[in-house]
């Protein structure tokens, strides 16, 4: 009776043991409760809530907000500047509508680099890198899809300091212009104009930069016959070397030969730096952003407008309808008059194209839309019709972004004080195990409520971390979808 006795008490000690050692261990993932998945990780102690219903409802209302502003927005914008909308060419003899030669023109992309804000930290500089080639890539993507023009032309300043690089870095940041600029197929893209952050200005052009640049992209000075028209691509930067005729000589060569052989389609001359005005008298018209008179300034590499008489004797050997420029970052419309060879006076329209970037000092980045239409009738009609064509606004995705963050962040929180309210409070609810629920402590007791409002802060904030990371980390897979240029 003795052992049996003792027997059963080791045997009812040993069920005890097994009993409690079940009671403490606990699955890696529980589901106590319907919303939430409870991590436990054991050797740490630590019990991480995920509440997955709401992490799937913040991606959900994030998806909204990044796709409308990485996607409907900039379609909509850009249906602004259909072509169908502004170009008012009449009809043929058949009555229908005419079939235009359609140009778009870029002006100072400008694209950064490691070296363009190097006072800033390094983290600061991606991300501004980032979010300016993103700005483009889109942009870039549904201008060609959906504007679909069938030429485009840039205007000089592709880099922002690609006349200082050594050939391994300029190489590096050529591929990545054209990744950011990938020409689509069929469509013709002429990128041989350069700009000062390209090669330099006048007299400080960086001999070797310019050749290199030449190399890559093509002759900077050049004409090509577009919609029977002719676009005349003159380097007026190097043209403003006085000092080494191993620069000045291209261009000044090609515009001697120009002269030299008949041009019968109407001419648009393009050039980086804009023509030499009178800012008091020839005013830039009600599309500039600036209240301020048209600059006219010089600088180390730099200067804003090319000297007077290079921009006369240029207008008289090309004789164009109307010059296009970059450069200044902003818009400006203005006339010309200049002698031509027979002692006449010419008349020629020059529209500065704002900048296409969004870092470029301007709040409404723009690129310039060129319809053609010309027949060979020689009727006495404009053959050109132009239009500015604002790009979707740079810094509103930003801030709808960040006024999301907020909105996501102030609801997690509310969510968790709600949830614990409404289904149980953290030190009493049905989620815990049993056997950490605390001891009834008295009313009065204010150290020991001072311990449980501890507890349930360092509890609700650790939730906050965990729910938080994990909205984080999965919306990071939705921005990659949209910024696949990283």
């Amino acid at each position: 009776m003795m052992k049996r006795t003792v027997k059963g008490r080791l045997s009812a000690k040993g069920k005890g043991k097994d009993k409690k050692k079940k009671k403490t261990h606990k699955p890696l993932i529980n589901r106590r409760h319907k919303g939430i998945i409870q991590i436990n990780v054991p050797y740490f102690k630590w019990k991480l809530r995920i509440f997955w219903k709401f992490v799937l409802l913040s991606l959900f209302g994030w998806f909204i907000v990044i796709n409308h502003f990485e996607h409907y927005s900039v379609k909509n914008t850009l249906q602004k500047c259909d072509w169908q909308r502004w170009e008012t060419w009449s009809n043929d003899n058949n009555g229908n509508p005419v079939d235009s030669h359609k140009v778009a023109l870029f002006a100072d992309p400008q694209i950064l680099d490691n070296y363009s804000y190097p006072n800033r930290p390094w983290i600061v500089n991606y991300i501004t890198k980032v979010l300016v080639d993103h700005y483009h890539i889109r942009n870039w993507k549904y201008v060609q899809y959906h504007l679909n023009p069938q030429t485009n032309f840039f205007l000089g300043d592709l880099f922002d300091g690609g006349r200082n690089w050594d050939d391994e870095y300029w190489l590096q940041e050529y591929k990545r212009f054209n990744q950011i600029f990938p020409k689509k197929p069929n469509t013709k893209t002429v990128m041989s104009l350069p700009g000062n952050h390209d090669i330099g200005f006048g007299d400080t052009v960086v001999e070797s930069s310019l050749k290199r640049f030449a190399t890559y992209f093509g002759p900077t000075s050049s004409s090509i016959d577009v919609g029977n028209h002719t676009f005349v691509l003159v380097d007026t930067i190097s043209l403003s070397d006085r000092t080494n005729p191993n620069v000045s000589s291209v261009p000044q060569e090609f515009l001697d030969n120009w002269v030299k052989e008949p041009h019968p389609y109407p001419r648009i001359m393009l050039t980086h730096v804009p023509l030499h005005r009178d800012p008091a008298v020839q005013t830039c018209g009600p599309e500039r952003e600036s209240n301020k008179l048209f600059p006219m300034q010089k600088g180390l590499q730099y200067q804003t407008v090319i000297d007077s008489d290079i921009s006369q004797m240029v207008l008289s050997k090309v004789q164009p309808d109307f010059v296009f420029s970059g450069d200044d970052h902003d818009y400006c419309h203005v006339k010309h008059s200049y002698n031509t060879p027979i002692n006449t006076i010419g008349q020629s329209e020059e529209i500065t194209v704002k900048s296409c970037a969004m870092n470029m000092g301007i709040s409404k980045p723009a690129i310039q839309l060129v319809s053609l239409y010309n027949d060979g009738r020689n009727t006495g009609k404009p053959t050109i019709q132009t239009q500015i064509c604002y790009l979707p606004d740079p810094f509103q995705p930003i801030w709808a972004y960040i006024i999301t963050a907020i909105i996501n962040f102030v609801a997690l929180i509310w969510y968790l004080i709600k949830f614990d309210k409404v289904k149980g409070s953290r030190l009493h609810g049905s989620y815990n195990d049993k056997d950490e629920l605390p001891l009834p402590v008295s009313a009065d007791d204010k150290s020991e409520k001072s311990k449980n409002r501890k507890k349930q802060l360092k509890l609700l904030m650790n939730d906050v971390n965990v729910n938080l990371n994990v909205i984080v980390n999965l919306l990071g897979f939705i921005f990659m979808y949209y910024y696949k240029y990283i």
